[in-house]
C-alpha cells in the first residue's frame, strides 16, 4: 500500500500542471496574429499593384471631373477622366486574371479590389456625370443651379448602390473560377461603362458644336440612365461575365463574323459604338428577363 501510494504520488509529481485557461487563451491570441501576419507578408506584389492602380486612376478621374466644371478645356477634361476610368476597368480586370494565373488569391487582395472599385466605378461615374450634365446646361451660371441639384440625387444613389453592390458581392463572391460565369446584378464596372460611355459620346459631341439639341438631351438622358443602372447594380437580374462567355473557349465561324462587324462599325464610330454597347449590356438583364417570360408564355399558349 505505501509502494503504491509512493508511485502514485511520484507519478502526479512528475506530470506537468494545467496552464491556466486565461494563458491557454494569450496563446492562441498570439498564434492567431501572428498567423494573420505571415498572411499579409504573403500577399502577392503584381496584383496588388494593378489593383491600386485600378485605384488610382479613378482618383485621377474625380480629379479632371472636377476640373471639368467651367472653361474651353472642360469637354476635354471630361474625355480624360472618361478614358481614366476604362484604364481603372483594365486594371480591374487583369488583377483578379494574375492573381489566379500565380495562385495568389487572398481575402485582402478581394478587400482591396472592391475599395478601389467604389473609387473607380462608384464615385468617379457619379462625379463625371454632374460635371456632363453642368456643362450641358450652361456650367455654373446662375439659373442653370436648380437644375444641377436635381440630378445630385441620381448621382448619389448611384455612389450608394455601387457600395452596396461591392459589398454583397464580397459576401456572395466563390473563389472557383467555374462560378464566374454570370453575375447577380450589374457589375459595378459595367454600371460605370455605361454612363462612362454617354459622357464620353456628349464630350466629343460637345466639342464638335453639333446643334442646340444635345444640351437638353444629354441633360435628361445621363441623370436617367445614372439611375437606372444604379437600380440594376443592386437587383436579382443575371448578367454574363463578357470575358469567361463571350471570349473565351472555341466559337463558331459566325460568332467570329460578327466579333469583326462589331470592330467595323467600332473602328468607324468609336464613342458611338461604345455607348450603345455599353448601354445595352446594363440593359440586358431586364431585356433578357422579360424575353424569358414572353417566350414561357408562348410556349404555355401554344400547348
Amino acid at each position: 500500500m505505501s509502494g503504491m501510494n509512493h508511485e502514485e504520488s511520484t507519478e502526479s509529481a512528475g506530470e506537468p500542471q494545467a496552464p491556466p485557461r486565461g494563458r491557454l487563451l494569450g496563446r492562441f491570441h498570439r498564434r492567431r496574429g501572428h498567423a494573420r501576419r505571415r498572411v499579409l507578408r504573403a500577399t502577392a506584389a503584381l496584383p496588388a499593384l494593378f489593383t491600386l492602380g485600378n485605384g488610382l486612376a479613378g482618383f485621377g478621374a474625380v480629379h479632371y471631373a472636377s476640373r471639368a466644371a467651367v472653361g474651353e478645356t472642360a469637354a476635354a477634361d471630361l474625355q480624360i477622366a472618361g478614358w481614366l476610368i476604362f484604364l481603372a476597368m483594365v486594371c480591374d480586370m487583369l488583377d483578379g486574371r494574375v492573381a489566379r494565373m500565380t495562385r495568389r488569391t487572398s481575402d485582402f487582395g478581394g478587400q482591396l479590389d472592391s475599395l478601389c472599385d467604389v473609387i473607380s466605378f462608384g464615385v468617379a461615374p457619379a462625379m463625371l456625370m454632374l460635371r456632363a450634365v453642368a456643362l450641358a446646361v450652361g456650367g455654373m451660371a446662375v439659373r442653370h443651379a436648380g437644375a444641377e441639384r436635381l440630378v445630385w440625387p441620381a448621382a448619389g444613389v448611384y455612389v450608394a448602390c455601387a457600395a452596396l453592390r461591392l459589398a454583397r458581392f464580397n459576401v456572395e463572391n466563390e473563389p472557383d473560377e467555374s462560378a464566374h460565369m454570370n453575375f447577380v446584378g450589374l457589375p459595378s464596372p459595367g454600371a460605370a461603362a455605361a454612363v462612362v460611355g454617354l459622357v464620353l459620346l456628349f464630350a466629343r459631341l460637345h466639342a464638335d458644336q453639333v446643334g442646340d439639341w444635345l444640351s437638353p438631351v444629354a441633360g435628361i438622358t445621363m441623370p436617367v440612365i445614372t439611375l437606372i443602372v444604379a437600380l440594376l447594380m443592386v437587383s436579382r437580374f443575371r448578367y454574363p461575365h463578357v470575358i469567361n462567355q463571350y471570349v473565351r473557349g472555341r466559337r463558331p465561324f459566325s460568332y467570329l463574323v460578327k466579333i469583326v462587324v462589331v470592330l467595323l462599325v467600332a473602328f468607324l464610330k468609336p464613342l458611338e459604338t461604345l455607348a450603345a454597347v455599353t448601354v445595352f449590356y446594363a440593359l440586358s438583364g431586364p431585356i433578357g428577363w422579360g424575353w424569358l417570360l414572353v417566350r414561357d408564355r408562348l410556349k404555355r399558349t401554344q400547348t
